[in-house]
């Protein structure tokens, strides 16, 4: 059965959702970090045990990416969302050890009505990304612009 695209109009304040989980390999880990985030506590195991982590972790980049593909995929998709206005907040709560199997919970803290003339509103929304254990492990709000009904 075909989901219903959703539009600014069908977004209430509250909802919440959670998307997940991924899975997040260590080799996934190694193939995003050695193009994107070399640091050698992502990359070398040797370096990584006599870091403060103790072991290899996840680059939170890496998080970032992964928390913006389940968020897409689990939710944006069945939306109107033409785009977003930005992000903040980002904070790393925890290392994120591997492998990790991730998941996302999804508030939607505000919406904005469009300005006049736009056929768009605002919906800010928390993202809390999850670790396997359920620790808050990254939190972010984002902007996401999304078409209204005409």
């Amino acid at each position: 059965m075909k989901t219903s695209l959703k539009y600014f109009d069908d977004i209430q304040p509250g909802g919440v959702i959670t998307l997940g989980p991924r899975p997040l390999t260590e080799e996934d880990s190694l193939r995003f970090c050695n193009e994107f985030d070399r640091l050698p506590f992502h990359l070398d195991p040797a370096q990584a045990k006599n870091s403060i982590y103790g072991q290899l972790i996840a680059s939170g980049l890496h998080t970032l990416s992964l928390t913006a593909s389940i968020v897409v995929d689990g939710f944006l998709v069945h939306t109107s969302m033409t785009g977003a206005s930005g992000m903040e907040s980002v904070r790393w709560h925890r290392p994120v050890t591997l492998p990790n199997q991730l998941s996302v919970r999804v508030t939607v803290l505000e919406t904005k009505p469009p300005i006049p003339g736009k056929r768009y509103g605002v919906v800010k929304c928390m993202l809390e990304t999850l670790g396997q254990d359920g620790d808050l492990v990254m939190s972010a709000t984002v902007d996401y612009l999304l078409k209204i009904r005409v």
